[in-house]
């Protein structure tokens, strides 16, 4: 089936909060390119599945199907060539709970959690609100490439020891938000590496997964499960792979007995027995019948990125888009402006109309970025950027 990216999609009224929630606060004359949510119509087998949900007409409490932990382990095997058992597959409702629970289960308050930086928001929020320690692993830009600095994250975990703080948990996310870098194989197995060293849980958010530019290949951290079984958590989720955040569904995958059944409980303690009436619905549609959308939504994706990067270099080159290996965000370095981190944003919400994410809410050394969501029709970014170069030219050049 092909399906129409270029459709536009009026979103606004029904709640939502990359439209709504955004009108609230920049004003309805505003475009957004923040939230990470895509514009586009999810894949016709999930839409199905919902309208036969709603014919019944009742909408009971609802437990999650039969086959669920081998529709994931199918998936696994077919997407990432990975081999799991499916009693290693636990249900969240979203990753970030996920997140908030490993951290609450595992850890203490005070205790050292690292996270490579700059980093999402959810993540930082699962170390700080519960009254954690945030070590940070920075990331080096490098030749307009991210990489982790395994010797500087060794410092700081040796330099925390000396300090009488204790380390237990290591959160990375794969593909990295915002930055898009995919890690490798060689990257993961140095992270192992450090975490064997150093005692380290490691969980791992892989939302992302499966938005990759062509020619790469996404490694799931699961690929390190041997060296790091009794300390590995990997969450995953079909919500963002085809566009359904709103029905609440997502994966722990959880090789090890000891900390599965530790996670169970607190489940159990937060009351999260029942999936979403639709994301129990949707998951056989979703697992085995959508890879033709997932494919072209891929090939639309990259040409927005595309045509981004082309359009920022021909009438904007002081905004330098960092090159990406996945995600459907744009990271934007903003320095050669050299207008000050609120400036920028004034410009964005108050002149150009545009929303964008700010950097400065993904750490301490990230205010002269922005982060940019691509997912959505060619006609809308084109629109979006042809307001941004009117106010660029006015404002920035002019000056």
């Amino acid at each position: 089936m092909e399906y129409n990216f270029d459709e536009i999609i009026d979103r606004r009224h029904t709640n939502s909060a990359k439209f709504d929630e955004m009108d609230a606060l920049f004003g309805s004359d505003v475009m957004h390119l923040g939230v990470a949510d895509m514009d586009y119509r999810s894949p016709e087998p999930i839409l199905n599945a919902m309208q036969k949900i709603v014919k019944k007409g009742v909408f009971g409490y609802t437990i999650l199907p039969d086959n669920y932990q081998d529709l994931v382990c199918q998936w696994m095997l077919r997407r990432y060539h990975e081999k799991i058992d499916p009693e290693w597959v636990v249900f969240s409702p979203r990753i970030n709970m996920a997140l908030n629970m490993v951290v609450e289960t595992f850890t203490n308050p005070g205790d050292g959690i690292v996270l490579h930086t700059p980093a999402y928001t959810a993540l930082q929020n699962a170390i700080e609100k519960y009254d954690r320690k945030m070590i940070e692993s920075s990331l080096v830009l490098e030749n307009g490439r991210y990489r982790m600095d395994f010797k500087q994250l060794r410092e700081a975990l040796d330099d925390n020891l000396k300090k009488g703080i204790h380390t237990s948990l290591m959160l990375l996310c794969n593909p990295h938000n915002p930055t898009g870098r995919v890690w490798n194989k060689g990257e993961l197995d140095e992270i192992a590496s450090s975490c064997k060293d150093y005692n380290l849980m490691l969980v791992a958010d892989e939302i992302h997964a499966d938005f990759l530019k062509k020619g790469k290949e996404f490694v799931s951290t699961l690929k390190i499960r041997t060296e790091l079984k009794e300390r590995l958590i990997v969450c995953n989720s079909i919500t963002k792979t085809f566009n359904v955040p709103g029905v609440i569904l997502s994966n722990m995958i959880i090789p090890d007995t000891r900390i599965r059944e530790k996670v169970k409980e607190t489940i159990d303690r937060w009351g999260l027995h029942n999936p979403n009436i639709f994301a129990a619905g949707i998951m056989e549609a979703a697992y085995t019948e959508c890879d033709d959308w997932l494919e072209q939504v891929n090939i639309y994706l990259e040409e927005n990125y595309n045509f981004l990067a082309k359009y920022l270099q021909k009438h904007m080159p002081e905004l330098e888009v960092i090159p990406s290996e996945g995600t459907y965000m744009a990271w934007i370095k903003t320095s050669k402006l050299g207008i000050s981190p609120k400036a920028l944003e004034q410009f964005f919400i108050e002149k150009a109309k545009v929303s964008v994410y700010m950097g400065d809410r993904y750490g301490k050394h990230t205010e002269e970025f922005i982060r940019v969501n691509i997912a959505t029709s060619r006609e809308y970014l084109e629109k979006a950027l042809h307001r941004v170069k009117v106010h660029y030219d006015e404002s920035v050049q002019g000056r």
